[in-house]
């Protein structure tokens, strides 16, 4: 029998970016499996129609209030969100609109299962729909910030204040009820890695992958150009992705600053090149020498056809990097810090270069520019795994394996309670309401 499913999102499917990108392929998975209908949540505050090849039935717009892309944030905002914290009161103003919209659009539509996109857009939605819930956690938001405590920043890559710092430990702990919260309100949480979920301890816990989506009509099976393919030229680093995203921005500075000096001393004529939606930081990084900054591309394949590394060099992250699963998807090799390439089931040496410091990067970069048959053996095997294990036809395996769980009643088949024993790195939070309430 075929399934009508809600899917929540607080992004846009057809959006091109990573977060999108997943979106798009659990969409994709649910509708092999019957009618979906989309609630989204978008923060840039558009009514977009969707692409004429969208897998939905039914669209509805709700735009997220106390948005942070908002330019302009009124005293009475300014207050709301002193007094409830930036989170909660984003999280309420939301839910408010949403309740004052959706209802009417829902009414007289039987819901067998709904797919929440995030746990803040389950806390902006939930109680909607009566029907097993699946929540899709993706990464943890409280690890994100923790790594930037751990670089001395703040979050966003801000200059880490005494009054920020204190803020971040604030939220961190908030983030942390919110994961037992989603834990307990859930059928099925899903995480992107094996590491999240590893760290989360729940019970009721599934991994969806990331995966990578080659565009239309683009080969990856012969993979990126050789070296002797593109001819002579000067070799280059790729990094890809959204740039004004603050880790991904973060990364790239370090890359510019500090890694491709070192490995300019190999080889003079390295070129850099940044491609993806920019920012002005970025832009500012484009005038160093040897760096070229692309903006936004409409594909990202003659880039990755132009590389002879792709380069991950991040300090920050959370879930896995399509980033890097594109890389290999195409047959360039990669170089990653442990963090970059986290969740994916990579082995350094044999599917890429892992390395943290700025001079173990810049050597590991060296050698596979130095060493063509070491990086085309690894590029290959990295290939192997990509196309074993993160098509997007692995995550509809899991997708289906998800649905399947939240509608036998898996949350209730297990233990009444979530385990409070140590095995759970959350159970040092107490429990308590989390928008203060």
């Amino acid at each position: 029998m075929a399934l009508r499913i809600l899917l929540v999102s607080g992004i846009r499917p057809w959006d091109p970016f990573g977060g999108a990108m997943r979106t798009k392929v659990i969409a994709g998975a649910l509708a092999g499996l019957g009618t979906v209908d989309l609630l989204v949540l978008p923060l840039d505050g558009k009514h977009e129609e969707p692409p004429a090849d969208s897998v939905f039935d039914r669209v509805l717009t709700v735009p997220q209030e106390f948005s942070p892309l908002d330019q302009d944030r009124s005293p009475a905002r300014r207050v709301t969100e002193f007094l409830r914290g930036t989170l909660a009161a984003q999280i309420g103003k939301t839910r408010g609109a949403v309740l004052e919209k959706a209802p009417g659009w829902l009414a007289g539509t039987r819901y067998d299962l709904v797919w929440y996109m995030r746990e803040h857009v389950w806390l902006m939605t939930r109680g909607l729909v009566s029907a097993p819930t699946v929540i899709d956690v993706d990464d943890l938001r409280d690890v994100l910030l923790a790594r930037w405590l751990s670089i001395g920043k703040a979050d966003r890559g801000m200059e880490l204040t005494p009054v920020r710092r204190l803020d971040m430990h604030r939220v961190i702990a908030r983030w942390r009820r919110i994961h037992r919260r989603a834990a307990q309100g859930a059928d099925v949480l899903i995480y992107s890695g094996q590491g999240d979920l590893r760290r989360s301890g729940f019970p009721n816990s599934l991994v969806v992958p990331n995966t990578y989506t080659p565009p239309a009509g683009d080969r990856v099976d012969g993979g990126a150009q050789t070296a002797e393919e593109r001819g002579p030229g000067r070799p280059t680093i790729l990094f890809q992705g959204v740039l004004s995203y603050a880790p991904n921005a973060d990364a790239a500075a370090w890359l510019v600053k500090g890694i491709a000096p070192l490995v300019r001393e190999e080889f003079p004529d390295l070129r850099v090149l940044l491609a993806g939606q920019s920012s002005p930081r970025i832009d500012a990084l484009g005038r160093s020498p040897g760096v070229e900054v692309t903006g936004i591309v409409p594909s990202m394949t003659p880039y990755l056809r132009q590389a002879d590394l792709v380069v991950a060099p991040l300090r920050v992250a959370g879930g896995t990097r399509i980033k890097i699963l594109e890389a290999f998807a195409h047959r360039v090799p990669v170089v990653s810090t442990t963090v970059g390439a986290e969740g994916l089931e990579v082995r350094a040496g044999e599917h890429c270069g892992i390395a943290d410091t700025t001079e173990a990067i810049a050597d590991e970069c060296v050698r596979l520019l130095s060493d063509r048959a070491a990086a085309r053996a690894t590029a290959d095997r990295a290939h192997e795994l990509y196309d074993s294990s993160y098509r997007p036809e692995k995550a509809a395996e899991q997708v289906a394996r998800a649905v399947d769980t939240a509608l036998s009643g898996g949350r209730r088949r297990r233990a009444a309670r979530i385990p409070r024993g140590p095995q759970n790195e959350w159970t040092a939070a107490r429990r308590k309401p989390i928008m203060g309430r």
